[in-house]
């Protein structure tokens, strides 16, 4: 791992992580697919949102350190973003396996960040998404991973206060 804000970044990211979990265990599984409105996510499909993203943006990320410069990302329209929060799939998501693929996200972001060099987090790249066109690798893993999981939790818990 390249520094100790990686080393930083993944205790934040572990911590955002736990406190979902720990949100889950605490509540009732029928209330995870409740959704505050009809505009809004339910917790469930927040917890599916969380798993997928993490998936792609891990993804990318190992790519970027073996292939340096190449287009990366995408758009809120791209087809597993919008899968994974599809209400269909996302009832069949059980909160024992959404327990379960958290945790083993951790390991995850930690292999991937172990990855990392010093002088691969100010290497930029072109992006599908025009946000995110020239931005440097170290924007991917503290906003599109860590801040990304962490602004999740703060919604996760808004919505569920809305319903209970």
């Amino acid at each position: 791992m390249a520094t100790a804000v990686l080393n930083e970044k993944l205790e934040v990211f572990n911590k955002s992580i736990d406190d979902i979990i720990a949100v889950l265990k605490n509540t009732e599984e029928g209330a995870l697919y409740v959704k505050p409105s009809e505009t809004e996510w339910s917790a469930m499909q927040i917890v599916s949102h969380i798993l997928e993203a993490v998936e792609f943006w891990v993804e990318d990320l190992e790519a970027l350190l073996v292939v340096p410069g190449a287009k990366w990302g995408r758009n809120h329209e791209h087809v597993r973003r919008l899968a994974a929060v599809d209400e269909t799939v996302v009832s069949r998501i059980k909160k024992e396996d959404a327990i379960t693929a958290l945790q083993n996200l951790v390991p995850k972001v930690e292999t991937a960040l172990l990855k990392v060099k010093d002088e691969d987090l100010v290497k930029t790249a072109p992006s599908y998404n025009p946000n995110f066109d020239g931005k440097p690798l170290s924007f991917l893993v503290d906003h599109l991973i860590v801040k990304h999981v962490t602004g999740h939790y703060g919604q996760l818990v808004r919505h569920l206060e809305k319903i209970q």
